[in-house]
C-alpha cells in the first residue's frame, strides 16, 4: 500500500503528538451493563485515566450485541453510551479519519472510533439500512463474524464456512463506504475470501499467532500474510487463553515477534480487548501498563520507528488507505 505513504508523510509532519491507538476495547459493554462512566477511578481496565496513564490516546470503542439479545437494539444502546460518554465528557471526541484522530490527540483529547463486532448487529432485515444508520452516527469498522456464523459469514467460534451470497456483498459495500472490514472471529474460509485480492487494506482488530498458541480465534501464518499482503495490521490481543499459559508480557511480546517475522512490522497492531471480560496478562492488567510491552519490544531490538509502527502508525495508515479506495454513491 505505498501508494498512501506521502499522504501520510504530510499528515505526520503536521502533528507531533505520538500516536497509540487500541484497536478493541470492549468497555461500551461495561458502560451499559454497570452504568458506568468513562471518567470512573477503578471498576474499567480501559477508562479514561487508565488509557491515559498508558499513553493511548486513539481507542477503537466497540459495539457488541451478544447472542441472546435483541441484536439491533443491543447495538443502538451500546452507540448511544457511546455518545452520552462523548457529550458529557469534554476529553472525548468521536474521530471518523486519520487526520481527525491526530487532531484529537494533538489536543490532549481522547479520539474515539466505533467499531461493530459481528454483523449479526444490523439484524435481520434490511442491514443496508441499518449499517447506513451507524455510519452516520460515525461507525468506521466492522466485524464480518463473533463468536457464531451469521447470514453474512462463517465464524472460527462454530467452524463456519466462508461468505454468503449476502456476505460477498456487505463486503462490497462496506469497501465502497469506506468501512474498515475486520476478521478476527471470522472463519479460515471467511479471512482468506475477504483478504484474497482486496483493493484495500483487511485488519484483524484482537487476534494472536496460532504458531504460538494453537487456538481457533488465532490466525494461522497463511492468514498473517493475507492480511499483511493487504496492506493490513492484526491487533495483539491480551485475552491469556489465546497469548498462551503463564501469559504475560514476554509472551505478548512473541506473538508481536512471531507476527513480524511472518508478516513484516508494518502489519503488527494493538488490539488488547481490555473490558471485555478477558483474562490480562501478568504485567499488563488494565490499560495503564502499556508501556512495559514497548519495553520489552524495545530489548528485544524493536527500533522506534517500529514502535511507532505497532503503538498507532500502521493502523493509522491502513485506515487511511481503506478510506482512499472507497467509492462515491
Amino acid at each position: 500500500m505505498s501508494f498512501v505513504l506521502p499522504l501520510m508523510a504530510t499528515v505526520m509532519t503536521s502533528f507531533a503528538q505520538p500516536m497509540q491507538v487500541d484497536l478493541h476495547l470492549d468497555t461500551p459493554s461495561q458502560l451499559l451493563n454497570r452504568g458506568l462512566g468513562m471518567d470512573v477511578e477503578t471498576g474499567l481496565e480501559a477508562g479514561l485515566s487508565q488509557l491515559k496513564s498508558g499513553g493511548t490516546n486513539v481507542a477503537m470503542m466497540v459495539l457488541w450485541p451478544p447472542r441472546k439479545t435483541d441484536h439491533v437494539k443491543r447495538t443502538f444502546a451500546l452507540l448511544e453510551v457511546m455518545e452520552r460518554e462523548i457529550d458529557r465528557l469534554d476529553s472525548l471526541v468521536l474521530v471518523r479519519n486519520p487526520v481527525e484522530a491526530r487532531a484529537a490527540a494533538e489536543s490532549g483529547r481522547m479520539g474515539i472510533m466505533l467499531s461493530l463486532e459481528g454483523a449479526h448487529g444490523l439484524g435481520s432485515g434490511d442491514w443496508k439500512a441499518e449499517l447506513h444508520s451507524l455510519e452516520e452516527r460515525g461507525l468506521i469498522a466492522l466485524g464480518i463474524t463473533w463468536s457464531f456464523s451469521n447470514r453474512f459469514a462463517g465464524s472460527s467460534g462454530d467452524g463456519g464456512g466462508g461468505l454468503t451470497d449476502e456476505g460477498l456483498e456487505l463486503v462490497s459495500e462496506a469497501r465502497r463506504r469506506g468501512i474498515i472490514l475486520d476478521v478476527s472471529h471470522a472463519s479460515r474460509e471467511t479471512t482468506a475470501q475477504i483478504c484474497k485480492d482486496s483493493p484495500v487494506p483487511v485488519i484483524a482488530s484482537h487476534s494472536d499467532a496460532h504458531h504460538l498458541k494453537a487456538h481457533p480465534r488465532n490466525l494461522t501464518d497463511e492468514e498473517i500474510r493475507c492480511i499483511a499482503d493487504t496492506g493490513g495490521v492484526i491487533g495483539l490481543n491480551f485475552h491469556a487463553p489465546f497469548v498462551g499459559s503463564g501469559a504475560d508480557v514476554s509472551l505478548v511480546a512473541d506473538h508481536a515477534d512471531h507476527l513480524a517475522k511472518i508478516g513484516g512490522h508494518q502489519v503488527v497492531a494493538l488490539g488488547s480487548d481490555y473490558d471485555g471480560y478477558i483474562r490480562t496478562p501478568t504485567g499488563l492488567e488494565d490499560a495503564s501498563k502499556l508501556g512495559d510491552l514497548w519495553d520489552e519490544l524495545r530489548r528485544r531490538g524493536w527500533t522506534e520507528e517500529q514502535l511507532r509502527g505497532v503503538r498507532g502508525e500502521n493502523y493509522l495508515r491502513a485506515w487511511q488507505a481503506v478510506l482512499d479506495g472507497a467509492q462515491s454513491p
